[in-house]
């Protein structure tokens, strides 16, 4: 993957999915129901309701082997999968089966950070280079480059060829020697930190890093110890070796003539920013959680003020103006804000209505936001929107 193709894949994913149209035929597919506050209902089969959204048009437009997808309520979350979670196997995908969610990891990076700020063992606007160890600063100012200015990418860090790295390297090893001599190698735009936004993996994986020293252990097991695991979200993880055994995993696909590539595993250095792993089902219990102000079911992993904080526009003067670590977009005349996501067999996006109290995910093995063709990612676009207004469960 060179960076210009990822950066114009991003960038036809995004527009695509501020620009989705709803499209959808009324039938049933593959729900399941979680009602607050029973435990057991995660694992409760619920018929569709009536008038509920039929998936498998989207699937088959956007040319991917399965979507896995949410609708979620404050209270309640209605969850399905259509397709294969594995062409070759015969897999069938479902509402535990694990997708990459891919870029919608930089949600659960801000809310790490979010929960360390509450700790006060870091601070927004405190020098990021205090935080990681070695020195983040670009060429052209003495002024620090922070963790807000991370989290809006708007630290005007450039994503080189080697932030596409391939995993089995230690996170803060990785980083150092990317921002060694950094003002002689190209790693920082000319525009100075907080004036533009800059989409860049790396300053998403410098906050996770942050995350790491200030906790004082890897930035996977913060977020299972204190996001993951309080929230229920059994099977999800970064990397696929932190799965319970036994998970489904839908394997990455590139379409190819009227099929199915497989593709390898993901796996990057800068693993953080990527390789999240997680069910629909799991992903719906962190939506509610955000939706509900930081708590779920008397789990809370974030204060209500928090969440304003961290959803709230950053820099407003900056283009796009987003939230920490959270995209601001339109879909459908809505104001939400979420993340989208992709990755080689990966196209994914998790948003939320926060004033109307919905939300919607979509998680695809396939490659539609990479492949270039505007219809493709608009099918998923369009999903996203739909699901947003869907009948809820009953």
């Amino acid at each position: 993957m060179r960076q210009r193709r990822r950066r114009h894949a991003r960038e036809l994913a995004v527009a695509l999915l501020a620009g989705a149209v709803a499209s959808c035929r009324a039938c049933s597919d593959d729900a399941r129901t979680e009602t607050r506050p029973a435990a057991s209902a995660d694992d409760a089969r619920a018929a569709a309701p009536r008038g509920a959204l039929d998936v498998e048009p989207f699937r088959a437009r956007a040319r991917v082997p399965a979507v896995g997808w949410a609708r979620v309520t404050r209270d309640e979350a209605t969850t399905g999968a259509v397709g294969a979670a594995d062409v070759e196997r015969a897999e069938t995908a479902s509402a535990t089966t694990a997708f990459e969610a891919a870029s919608i990891a930089k949600t659960v990076i801000a809310t790490c950070v979010m929960q360390l700020v509450e700790e006060r063992k870091l601070a927004l606007d405190a020098d990021v280079s205090a935080y990681v160890g070695f020195a983040v600063r670009h060429p052209r100012t003495s002024a620090p480059i922070t963790l807000r200015h991370l989290l809006t990418h708007t630290a005007s860090i450039a994503d080189r060829a080697e932030t596409h790295a391939p995993g089995g390297v230690v996170l803060g090893d990785f980083l150092g020697g990317y921002f060694a001599d950094a003002g002689g190698r190209g790693v920082f735009f000319d525009a100075l930190p907080g004036t533009s936004m800059s989409y860049s993996n790396a300053g998403a994986a410098l906050a996770a890093l942050a995350v790491e020293r200030a906790a004082g252990v890897d930035f996977a097991a913060r977020a299972r110890s204190h996001v993951l695991a309080p929230l229920g979200m059994a099977s999800t993880a970064f990397g696929l070796d932190g799965l319970p055994p036994g998970t489904t995993v839908a394997t990455p696909h590139a379409a190819r003539g009227a099929g199915f590539a497989r593709l390898p595993a993901p796996s990057h250095a800068l693993y953080p920013v990527v390789d999240l792993f997680a069910t629909p089902r799991d992903l719906a219990r962190f939506a509610r959680a955000i939706l509900r102000g930081g708590e779920l079911d008397g789990a809370r992993v974030l204060t209500q003020a928090s969440v304003d904080e961290m959803l709230r526009v950053q820099l407003p003067d900056a283009a796009p103006a987003d939230a920490l670590g959270w995209q601001l977009r339109r879909l459908g005349g809505r104001l939400v804000v979420g993340h989208e996501g992709e990755d080689a067999g990966a196209s994914t996006g998790l948003y939320l209505d926060v004033l109307g109290g919905a939300g919607a995910i979509v998680l695809a093995n396939g490659d539609a936001f990479q492949s270039g063709d505007a219809d493709r990612a608009a099918a998923l676009g369009d999903l996203v929107e739909r699901l947003l207004v869907a009948p809820g469960p009953r």
